[in-house]
């Protein structure tokens, strides 16, 4: 006795007739369409982050001294104030804050030149290279008050208080200017 395999041909063909009238098919195609295209932003936006960390030349203008910052803060690096500096950056891009960068706009390059400590504050200043609708260099100061801990406003992130504070180990933006 052989087992024979019900026809599924007819349920099958109903099925799809159902999809097609009422139109379900064509909005699960639509889905499945902008599934995809989400995965390729994705993608698109980590190979993106990849680059803009992993593959960001230097660090710091060559010759730059760190001793006045080091004496006061032993765990400055340029490398790690980058993040810092980068977080800034797109915290004020997703603020739509006056004077951020605009949204289309990436970081090209970026570096730390000058790096001191002024009245007890360090101070640093990174000079971005930004792509977008059109490319600019801007030179962004920051400073941190090295005796003040700032642990419970790091996790915050905000931008407040008349001036840009992104609470990020206490590094306050202090401006934005255009370079020559």
């Amino acid at each position: 006795m052989s087992d024979a395999l019900p026809d599924h041909s007819l349920a099958e063909s109903l099925g799809s007739g159902f999809l097609h009238v009422t139109g379900i098919g064509s909005r699960l195609a639509r889905r499945a369409a902008d599934e995809e295209q989400l995965d390729s932003v994705d993608a698109t936006m980590l190979s993106d982050l990849d680059r803009e960390f992993h593959e960001r030349g230097e660090e710091a203008v060559p010759g730059l001294d760190l001793a006045s910052v080091t004496k006061v803060d032993p765990a400055f690096t340029p490398d790690a104030f980058l993040l810092i500096a980068r977080d800034a950056f797109r915290v004020l891009q997703d603020a739509h804050t006056e004077g951020a960068p605009a949204l289309d706009a990436d970081i090209a390059s970026a570096e730390v030149t000058t790096a001191s400590v002024v009245d007890g504050r360090e101070r640093a200043v990174v000079r971005f290279g930004i792509i977008g609708s059109t490319s600019v260099t801007q030179d962004w100061t920051f400073e941190r008050d090295p005796s003040v801990d700032t642990s419970h406003d790091d996790e915050d992130h905000e931008v407040a208080d008349g001036g840009w504070l992104v609470a990020h180990c206490g590094w306050r933006l202090m401006g934005i200017a255009a370079t020559a």
